[in-house]
């Protein structure tokens, strides 16, 4: 029960984490013209989980949730997530998300966050999302699936919430997308459990649309987010 409240903690949109400040690709989609109606962007979910979480993201946490406290393990797997994530936006964007999530649990005690954190204000650790994910997450007592399925489902409850803060979709067509998802989260989670062991050297993002829409993103005068 424990793992259960904590991943419900984690997962809440509430904890203060910074991620309302990003869309990960959705603005940039909507810049371009993508049809982000329910239809549309539950198939941008389902990308966005196939291509790119569950080859990045997906592994990092893993990694990060095995390496626990040993802070030179964790810098490695950090900077080689880093050198894997092409747009400049998202790598941007990964390590704000990171640092908030990590300052909190700094302040919250949290582990070995305060010492994580002094890591990435030194340079030594980029300080990436899924990495933080992974390592804090586990001081949180929560096990490797609750903390898999945790960052599968922040990563697209935060591309949900930026659809309806862009007025692209209303707040229960968001909640359908998001239920349409979930059975492709548990599936997604259950191979990641089954899967043998990975390396960094298995990093592997193919999601060039959201890719594209970062970074023409980059250059857009008026904008929301962040990314």
């Amino acid at each position: 029960m424990l793992s259960l409240f904590a991943t419900l903690w984690q997962a809440d949109s509430a904890f203060p984490n910074g991620g309302f400040a990003f869309s990960n690709g959705i603005e940039g989609l909507a810049d371009l013209g993508q049809r982000l109606d329910r239809e549309g962007l539950t198939n941008v979910l389902a990308m966005a989980l196939t291509h790119r979480w569950m080859g990045m993201d997906r592994i990092a946490v893993s990694l990060a949730f095995a390496a626990a406290d040993d802070m030179d393990r964790l810098a490695e797997i950090d900077l080689r997530f880093d050198a894997a994530t092409i747009p400049a936006l998202q790598r941007a964007g990964s390590r704000r998300n990171g640092l908030g999530l990590l300052t909190a649990h700094a302040r919250l005690g949290t582990g070995a966050a305060a010492e994580m954190k002094r890591q990435v204000e030194t340079g030594r650790m980029r300080g990436h999302l899924p990495v933080i994910q992974g390592a804090v997450w586990r001081a949180c007592g929560m096990d490797e699936t609750s903390v898999l399925a945790a960052s599968a489902y922040t990563a697209v409850t935060g591309m949900t919430s930026a659809a309806v803060r862009l007025s692209l979709i209303g707040a229960v067509e968001a909640q359908s997308c998001l239920r349409a998802t979930l059975p492709l989260m548990a599936r997604l989670v259950d191979d990641a459990g089954r899967a043998g062991p990975l390396t960094c050297d298995d990093f592997e993002s193919l999601t060039p649309m959201l890719d594209i829409a970062t970074m023409r993103h980059a250059t857009s005068e008026v904008r929301l987010f962040s990314n």
